[in-house]
């Protein structure tokens, strides 16, 4: 074999060079395995993780980590989605829409327009950011967090379902992602509710 610093060659097997002395010997790190040694986890293991995920979630923070989902979706699906406007065509005219026979509007659609909507994209963002962290924080910053998680639910949870549901025009042109918006926020002001309810209890 030849010797990486000197490029002379050696007798195979040698610890040394025999004309520079620089170490030959395979160097390995410690700790370290093939990868053929590391199996990748089975389906039933994932399965089995995720389970063990939920099961150590207290239930306003399933609430929490599922409205934030729902949230986050609800922005990139239709908003509006009809093939008859009605009293929409005219607005949806002067956005530039060519096709008004049918039209399909989602969160990042509207927000090319008006971009103060990805204010909600944000909010919905920063619950999963608060929710991460609410989880493993002493309990007197546990309890702002739900608080702020609260409040960004409130904001947004309730005005969306209430439009969807007194609100006969976008009842007739709204989509599944202004629902999942409404619903995912309202449960995020709940799950920071119980998270809250939970803690004062526990606290006395």
């Amino acid at each position: 074999m030849n010797c990486p610093s000197c490029t002379k060659a050696n007798a195979d097997g040698v610890s040394f060079c025999e004309f520079c002395g620089a170490d030959l010997r395979p160097r390995t790190t410690p700790n370290s395995e093939p990868a053929a040694a590391r199996p990748t986890p089975s389906a039933a293991e994932v399965a089995q993780m995720g389970k063990s995920l939920l099961g150590s979630l207290s239930l306003g923070e399933k609430f929490v980590g599922a409205g934030t989902v729902a949230a986050v979706l609800g922005f990139f699906l239709p908003w509006i989605s009809t093939p008859e406007l009605g009293a929409l065509s005219g607005l949806l005219g002067q956005m530039g829409a060519a096709d008004l026979n049918h039209i399909s509007l989602s969160g990042v659609d509207l927000a090319k327009f008006v971009g103060a909507v990805y204010l909600i994209l944000l909010a919905a963002i920063g619950a999963g950011v608060l929710f991460y962290f609410s989880r493993k924080s002493a309990t007197p910053r546990k309890l702002l967090m739900n608080g702020f998680l609260v409040m960004i639910g409130s904001l947004c949870g309730p005005g969306f379902i209430a439009t969807l549901l007194f609100v006969p025009m976008v009842q007739s042109v709204s989509g599944m992602g202004l629902w999942l918006l409404g619903l995912g926020f309202c449960s995020i002001a709940a799950g920071g509710l119980i998270s809250i309810a939970a803690l004062g209890k526990n606290a006395r």
